[in-house]
C-alpha cells in the first residue's frame, strides 16, 4: 500500500496510525514527525517567500483574485509514485492544494487505482472522525481505537479537572491572524468550552471572522492566545510591532495581568489532526495555568507569556 499526503494534518493521521513506512510523497509543509522530512513533496508554493504576514496575506488576495492556485501539483512525481491513496482536504483553499486540483490530478496522471480521502473538518468532533475514516479505509482500526482512547482519557482529565473549578470561567481570545485580525473559528471555540473558557467573537463550525481594531476594543478577554496559521513561535515573535499595531492590547485585562501567549500556530491548533489533542491542553494551560501546570511543563517549549510591554516572561 502507498499513501500520498497533500497536507500536514493528513501526514500527521496516517503516522498517527502506524503507517509512516506507506508514505511515498508528501506536501511541501509537512514537518511532523521529523522522520518524513526525507520523503518527496508532492506540492509547492506559488506565494514564495514572504518576510511577515502583511505580505502573506497580500500575496494570497492577489492570487485568489486572479482565480490562481496558491499551491501547486507535481503531476510528473504523482505519475511515478503511483499512490494507491492520495489523502487531501475540501475545508480550505488558503490552506493546501484545492480538491479540484487533486481531482484532475487522478483523472490526468493517476486514473481509477488510485482513491482519494478528503478531509473536511469543521468541529472538533470532525477531526476525530477524520482519523477514523482514514483509519477504516486504510484497514488499520485497532490503532485507531487506541488512538481514541487516549483523546478521550486526556478529554476526560481536562474536563474532570475544569468541573470541580467551575466557579472560575474566564473570557478568551484566539487571534489566527493579524494582519489583518482574524479570531480562530471551526473547532476552537469548542475547544475553549472543553478547557473551561468562554469564547470571543467566535462561533463553533464557522469560519475565522475577521475583525477591525474598533471592533476589538469593545472587548476585554480575560486571556488571549495569538497562534498565526502556519507560524512558527520564532517567526510571530519577530512580529510583535505588527501586532501591537493591529490589536488593542495595551487595553485589555490579558494584557494588564500577563495573560497574553504567543504559540506555535504551525504545530498547534491550526492542524486538524491528532495534535489537537496537544493543542487542547496548551489552551487548558494558558486559560487556567494554576489548575493545569503540568501542561507549562510539557509544552513549555511551544508557548511564551508576555508581561506588559510585550516582554516575555
Amino acid at each position: 500500500m502507498k499513501i500520498g499526503t497533500l497536507l500536514p494534518s493528513a501526514t500527521e493521521i496516517v503516522c498517527a496510525l502506524g503507517l509512516e513506512k506507506n508514505l511515498v510523497g508528501i506536501s511541501h509543509e509537512c514537518d511532523f514527525p521529523r522522520s518524513v522530512s526525507n520523503l518527496p513533496y508532492l506540492t509547492s508554493s506559488s506565494i514564495g517567500k514572504h518576510k511577515n504576514s502583511e505580505d502573506i496575506h497580500q500575496s494570497v488576495e492577489a492570487l485568489l483574485k486572479k482565480s490562481l492556485s496558491i499551491y501547486d501539483l507535481d503531476f510528473e512525481l504523482l505519475k511515478s509514485l503511483k499512490p494507491n491513496y492520495l489523502i487531501t482536504q475540501d475545508l480550505c483553499d488558503v490552506c493546501a492544494v484545492s480538491f479540484s486540483q487533486v481531482k484532475d490530478a487522478c483523472r490526468k496522471v493517476m486514473g481509477a487505482d488510485t482513491k482519494i480521502i478528503s478531509l473536511r473538518p469543521q468541529r472538533l468532533s470532525d477531526i476525530w472522525e477524520d482519523v477514523r475514516r482514514v483509519a477504516e479505509e486504510l484497514k488499520v482500526m485497532v490503532a485507531y481505537e487506541k488512538f481514541k482512547k487516549d483523546v478521550d482519557d486526556r478529554i476526560n482529565y481536562i474536563s474532570s479537572k475544569v468541573k470541580e473549578n467551575s466557579s472560575i470561567k474566564r473570557s478568551v481570545l484566539t487571534i489566527e491572524w493579524y494582519a489583518p485580525v482574524m479570531i480562530g473559528g471551526l473547532w476552537l471555540p469548542e475547544m475553549i468550552e472543553i478547557a473551561g473558557g468562554n469564547y470571543l467573537y467566535a462561533t463553533p463550525g464557522e469560519r475565522a471572522l475577521t475583525v477591525t481594531r474598533e471592533k476589538l476594543n469593545e472587548i476585554n478577554p480575560d486571556v488571549v492566545i495569538i497562534k498565526p496559521c502556519g507560524f512558527k513561535l520564532d517567526q510571530t515573535m519577530k512580529e510583535l510591532e505588527t501586532l501591537n499595531r493591529n490589536i488593542p492590547l495595551e487595553n485589555w485585562k490579558a494584557y494588564q495581568n500577563s495573560d497574553i501567549f504567543i504559540v506555535d500556530g504551525n504545530a498547534y491548533f491550526n492542524r486538524p489532526g491528532p495534535r489537537m489533542i496537544d493543542s487542547l491542553e496548551i489552551l487548558s494551560y494558558c486559560i487556567h495555568p494554576k489548575i493545569f501546570p503540568e501542561f507549562l511543563e510539557k509544552y513549555g517549549p511551544a508557548l511564551v507569556k508576555l508581561s506588559p510591554g510585550l516582554e516575555v516572561i
